[in-house]
């Protein structure tokens, strides 16, 4: 197993990645702020924005750390805005439920990415695909319809967010049982 090297931490795109960890806990300053919140989402998306297209421009290889820690920082953010805003203005908890379905799908995979050996040692594809991104502006668009009380956006949000969510988090998964199980045929 390969070591660790903290010094990767450093890359501009994987500090780009990070920093939307300290914006996870900024939106619980003020969840209720149209304007913080919408500035902190809209810094996010630059911030995912630009994480790829720094390591794009570096030839960061696919199976780099900011493979899945993008993805991890973009679910740390997604979820502690998510759980702010309801917190805060205290929507339908189904809705709540309905925007996290991606994170649910995923959550036994990334815990297996980190807890299983045969599957922290395989190169899995992180990357994310057009459902995916698609996903975190149906639940940006969740979000925002919750802070300006749209009520009558905020179930085709919702539903959106899952339809895709559940799309995206079935095709994380199929990818990492293909590489895994192309992994098995060569052991």
């Amino acid at each position: 197993m390969r070591r660790f090297d903290f010094r990767q931490l450093l890359s501009a795109p994987n500090l780009m990645s990070l920093s939307r960890l300290p914006m996870a806990g900024l939106v619980w300053v003020a969840p209720r702020s149209l304007a913080w919140v919408g500035t902190l989402l809209v810094l996010a998306a630059l911030s995912d924005l630009l994480d790829g297209w720094l390591a794009r421009r570096a030839g960061v290889p696919g199976e780099d750390l900011g493979a899945w820690l993008d993805p991890l920082c973009d679910k740390a953010f997604v979820v502690s805005t998510l759980v702010a805003v309801w917190v805060a203005f205290q929507p339908p908890w189904w809705l709540a439920a309905l925007a996290a379905t991606r994170e649910v799908v995923l959550l036994p995979l990334v815990v297996a990415r980190f807890v299983v050996p045969g599957v922290r040692e395989r190169h899995i594809p992180w990357k994310a695909k057009a459902l995916g991104k698609a996903t975190t502006v149906a639940q940006f668009a969740l979000f925002m319809s919750v802070l300006l009380q749209w009520d009558f956006l905020s179930l085709p949000c919702a539903l959106a967010s899952a339809v895709l969510g559940l799309g995206a988090g079935v095709q994380y998964t199929l990818r990492a049982a293909k590489v895994l199980a192309a992994k098995a045929g060569e052991s």
